[in-house]
C-alpha cells in the first residue's frame, strides 16, 4: 500500500509540475494579447478624440474669424463717419445697424456707447427681427467689463471679450445666451461718435454644432481661462461664473487635468488623467494679451464606460486566451493521469476495499460508543425532577433506531465472517463485490438508525440544558417546544392525547428557555392530569405567536370538561387541588404563575369561558415580553 500511495505521489508532482508551467506560459501569453488588445483600443479611442479636436477647433476658429469680419466691415461703413444733422444721423446710424443685423443671424445685438459707457443706439435682433430701443430705455455700461476694456483697446483693431451669458439690467437673461461681444475703439477724427460699438454674437448655434460632434469616446467640452465650463455633457455645470457657482469648475472636477493644461500653455497634448483618457487644446481669442480670460480650452474626454469597456473587451479576449490553452492541457494531462491510475489501481482495489470494510467497522465502533456516553448523559440528567416523564418516551423513541442498528451490524458481522471463511477457499469477484454492496448497505443503514438516535438524545440533552441554566439566552421558540413535545411523545401516546401547535414566531427572543419550557410542560401535563374523563376525545392545542405589540403570546387549550366557575378564583393560590387523593400537591399551577410574573416578567390568565374559540373548554394565556433586561432576576 505505501508502495502504491507512492506511485501515486510522483505522478502527482510530475503532472501537478508540468500543469505549474503550462499554466505560468498561459498566463504569460494572455498576459501579452492582453495588453496589446488594450493599446490597440486605446489608440483608435485616442485617434478619434484627436480628430474630434480638430473639428471643434476648426469650428470655434472659424467663428473668431467671422467675428473679426463682420464687426470690420460694420465699422467701415461710410454712414459712422458723415457729419450730418442730428436727425439724419440717428436714422443713418439705426437704418445702417439694423440692415447689418437682419444680414448676419449670428448677431443678437449692435449697440455704440459714448466715451462715458452711455448707451447712444442700439438694436436688438431676435428670430430674425430687429428692434430699434428707445432713448430712454438706453443704459450706462459703463462699469461693465466689456467697456473698460475695450475703450481702453487700440483704435483700428478689435477686442473680443471672454465668451459669457447675456444680462440685462443686473440679471441673466432666461433662456441662457451664451455671447460673444466684439468692441471697436472709434474716435472724433474719424467716426461721428468718440466712444465703442460692441457687437453681441450669439453663440448658441456654434455650441450646439460643437456639442453635436460629442461621442461616448469623444466628448467635446469648453472651459475659459478660469477653468469654468461654457459646455459640458452635464448641463448643470455649465456657467458657474454666472450662477455664482464657484464650485462648477475644472479644477474642482479633475484637479490633476486642471494644472497640466495651466503648465502647458497654448500646446495640445493627449493624457490620461484616472481612469479616461483626455485631449485638450488652448486656445486664445487673440487680443494679444496674457489675460487667462482670453483663453479657451478645448477640452475631449472619453466617458468612464469607454475605458471599462476597453479593458472589459481586452480581459474578455485575454481570459478566453487563457482559458483555451489551459483547458487543452489540462485535458492532456487528465487523460494521460487516468491512464497511468488505471494501472495503479487495478493492483490496489482489493486491499482499499479491505481497508474500507475496517474503517467502517471502526466507525461503527465509535457510534455505539457515542451512544453509551449520549445514554450517561441522558441517566445524569435525571437528577433535574422536571425532565423525569421525558426519561420513558425519549428511550421509547430510541428503542427503535437502536434495535435497528444493532440488527444491521450484526447482519454485516456476518457477511464479514462469511468472506473470511472463502478467503482460504477462494471466491468469484462477484461474490466478492456482492459481499461488500452487502455489508456497505447494512452499515449505511445502521448508521441512519444511529443518526435518529442521536438526535433524539441531542434534543432532550439541549432541554436539560435549558432547565439547568437560568441566564438569559437569545433562542428560537419553535425549538423550544419541539425539544419539549418530542419528550413528551410517549405521554401522548399513553393517555391517547392529540397534540395540536401553531407556532408563528421567526425571530429569536431573549429570556429564559428552560423556565418556559417548564411552563409550557406544566400546562400540558395539567390538561393531561385534569381535564379529561376517559371516553373523552383529547386533544390538547399549543399556540405560539407575536401579538401587535410585540409580545410573545403562549396559549395552552384543552377540549376537555373545564373548569368550574367557583374555582377559577382559587386556581393560582399554592396547595390548591380538586386531585389531592391521586398524590397532587396543587404547586403546579402556583409555580407556573411565579415564573410567568416574577421570573419572565410577564402575565398569566385563564380565559374567561364566554371568550373561549369554539370546541375549547380551558385555555391559559401567557404574555411575555419578547426581550428581558439582564438586571431581571431568577
Amino acid at each position: 500500500m505505501v508502495e502504491v500511495n507512492h506511485q501515486y505521489e510522483l505522478l502527482k508532482k510530475r503532472l501537478l509540475i508540468k500543469f505549474v508551467v503550462i499554466v505560468i506560459g498561459s498566463l504569460f501569453i494572455s498576459a501579452m494579447v492582453y495588453l496589446l488588445q488594450y493599446q490597440i483600443q486605446k489608440s483608435n479611442v485616442t485617434l478619434l478624440q484627436d480628430n474630434t479636436l480638430l473639428a471643434a477647433h476648426n469650428t470655434f476658429s472659424r467663428e473668431l474669424g467671422d467675428v473679426r469680419k463682420v464687426v470690420k466691415l460694420l465699422v467701415a461703413d461710410e454712414a459712422l463717419k458723415r457729419h450730418v444733422s442730428d436727425a439724419e444721423l440717428e436714422q443713418q446710424i439705426q437704418t445702417h445697424f439694423v440692415n447689418f443685423g437682419l444680414a448676419a443671424d449670428s448677431i443678437s445685438q449692435i449697440r455704440w456707447l459714448d466715451s462715458q459707457g452711455q448707451e447712444r443706439y442700439r438694436v436688438n435682433f431676435k428670430a430674425g427681427k430687429a428692434q430699434v430701443v428707445a432713448p430712454q430705455q438706453l443704459q450706462n455700461k459703463g462699469n461693465r467689463y466689456y467697456f473698460t476694456e475695450g475703450i481702453a483697446h487700440s483704435k483700428g483693431d478689435v477686442y473680443i471679450t471672454p465668451i459669457d451669458l447675456n444680462v440685462e439690467r443686473g440679471v441673466v437673461v432666461a433662456p441662457y445666451e451664451p455671447t460673444l461681444r466684439a468692441s471697436y475703439r472709434t474716435t472724433n477724427d474719424t467716426f461721428v461718435l468718440d466712444g465703442l460699438i460692441v457687437v453681441n454674437f450669439d453663440l448658441s448655434k456654434t455650441l450646439q454644432q460643437i456639442k453635436s460632434l460629442s461621442t461616448l469616446q469623444a466628448q467635446i467640452q469648453l472651459v475659459n481661462g478660469e477653468g469654468y465650463w461654457l459646455l459640458n455633457p452635464d448641463s448643470k455645470k455649465e456657467w458657474g461664473f454666472m450662477l455664482d457657482k464657484p464650485q462648477l469648475t475644472l479644477s474642482e472636477d479633475d484637479d490633476q487635468l486642471w494644472q497640466t493644461i495651466a503648465e502647458l500653455p497654448k500646446t495640445q497634448q493627449l493624457i490620461t488623467s484616472h481612469s479616461r483618457t483626455t485631449s485638450f487644446l488652448k486656445m486664445n481669442l487673440g487680443n494679444n494679451n496674457d489675460n487667462a480670460l482670453s483663453n479657451v480650452i478645448v477640452l475631449v474626454k472619453a466617458d468612464k464606460s469607454v475605458l471599462r469597456e476597453i479593458f472589459l473587451w481586452s480581459f474578455g479576449i485575454a481570459l478566453a486566451c487563457a482559458v483555451c490553452l489551459i483547458t487543452i492541457a489540462g485535458l492532456y494531462l487528465k487523460r494521460s493521469y487516468r491512464d497511468q491510475c488505471q494501472i495503479i489501481k487495478a493492483t490496489a482495489n482489493l486491499e482499499n476495499e479491505q481497508q474500507e470494510l475496517v474503517a467502517a467497522n471502526s466507525k461503527l465502533q465509535r457510534y455505539i460508543k457515542q451512544q453509551h456516553q449520549l445514554q450517561g448523559e441522558l441517566i445524569e440528567a435525571q437528577r433535574l425532577s422536571s425532565l423525569g416523564l421525558m426519561v420513558a418516551g425519549v428511550a421509547h423513541e430510541m428503542n427503535t433506531p437502536l434495535g435497528g442498528a444493532a440488527i444491521s451490524v450484526s447482519n454485516a458481522q456476518l457477511i464479514n465472517q462469511q468472506l473470511k471463511d472463502k478467503i482460504d477457499q477462494g471466491f468469484t469477484k462477484q461474490f466478492l463485490e456482492t459481499s461488500v454492496e452487502r455489508i456497505a448497505d447494512n452499515l449505511s443503514l445502521s448508521k441512519v438508525n444511529l443518526d435518529k438516535a442521536i438526535a433524539h438524545v441531542k434534543s432532550f440533552k439541549e432541554m436539560a440544558h435549558d432547565r439547568s441554566n437560568d441566564q438569559l439566552v437569545s433562542f428560537n421558540i419553535e425549538k423550544v417546544t419541539h425539544d419539549l413535545l418530542l419528550g413528551l411523545k410517549s405521554r401522548f401516546k399513553a393517555s391517547k392525547v392529540t397534540i395540536e401547535t401553531h407556532i408563528d414566531v421567526k425571530q429569536d427572543i431573549t429570556s429564559r428557555p428552560g423556565v418556559i419550557s417548564q411552563i409550557i410542560e406544566s400546562l400540558i401535563v395539567n390538561a393531561i392530569s385534569h381535564a379529561f374523563n376517559e371516553h373523552d376525545t383529547k386533544q390538547v392545542q399549543l399556540a405560539v405567536y407575536l401579538e401587535s405589540d410585540n409580545t410573545l403570546c403562549i396559549k395552552v387549550s384543552d377540549n376537555g370538561s373545564g373548569i368550574d366557575e367557583s374555582l377559577r378564583e382559587q386556581l393560582f393560590d399554592p396547595f390548591f387541588t380538586t386531585s389531592r387523593k391521586h398524590g397532587h400537591t396543587g404547586l403546579g399551577l402556583y409555580l407556573v404563575h411565579q415564573w410567568v410574573t416574577s421570573v419572565l416578567k410577564g402575565k398569566i390568565s385563564l380565559v374567561a369561558t364566554n371568550e373561549l374559540p369554539e370546541n375549547i373548554a380551558t385555555q391559559f394565556k401567557i404574555t411575555l415580553p419578547i426581550s428581558i433586561s439582564t438586571s431581571a432576576n431568577v
